[in-house]
C-alpha cells in the first residue's frame, strides 16, 4: 500500500539521515505515527502545518510503500473524510513499520511555510 506523510524539515532531515529507508522514533509527545491514504490530504496538511518560529519553515510531503499484510492491522481513521483517511501506528511500532517498508521513502513536494499559526498535524 502506498501511504503519504506531511513532515517538518527536522523530520525530513532525520529520514534523510536514514538514507530514506525509515522513519525516526517518535518523541514522548508523539504517541502516534500518522500516515495518510491520500496525497491530496497530505499536501493540504503540509501547506498549513504549524511550524515552530525557531524551526526551518519548510514542510515536505513524502510517500512510501509498506507491505499490505503489515499495514492492514491498523484501522483506518477519519473514514468519513476522504482526503484525511489515515492509519495511526503506535509510537512503539515505528521501527516495525520501518522493517516493512518496500523500497525508499520518496519526497513528492516541498513547501515554504512562512507562518507559525497553521493547523496542527494530528501526529
Amino acid at each position: 500500500m502506498e501511504l503519504y506523510r506531511p513532515m517538518s524539515a527536522e523530520e525530513y532531515k532525520a529520514v534523510a539521515a536514514k538514507e530514506f529507508r525509515g522513519f525516526p522514533p517518535r518523541t514522548e509527545e508523539q504517541p502516534l505515527f500518522a500516515a495518510l491514504l491520500s496525497q491530496t490530504g497530505a499536501e493540504k496538511i503540509a501547506k498549513h502545518m504549524r511550524i515552530e518560529k525557531q524551526a526551518e519553515h519548510i514542510a515536505y510531503v513524502v510517500s512510501f510503500l509498506v507491505e499490505d499484510s503489515f499495514i492492514r492491522q491498523f484501522p483506518v481513521q477519519h473514514d468519513d473524510e476522504p482526503d484525511y483517511r489515515a492509519v495511526w501506528i503506535p509510537a512503539e511500532d515505528v521501527e516495525l513499520l520501518n522493517q516493512h517498508l518496500i523500497g525508499k521513502i520518496r519526497m513528492l513536494e516541498r513547501y515554504t511555510v512562512d507562518r507559525a499559526d497553521g493547523d496542527v498535524f494530528f501526529a
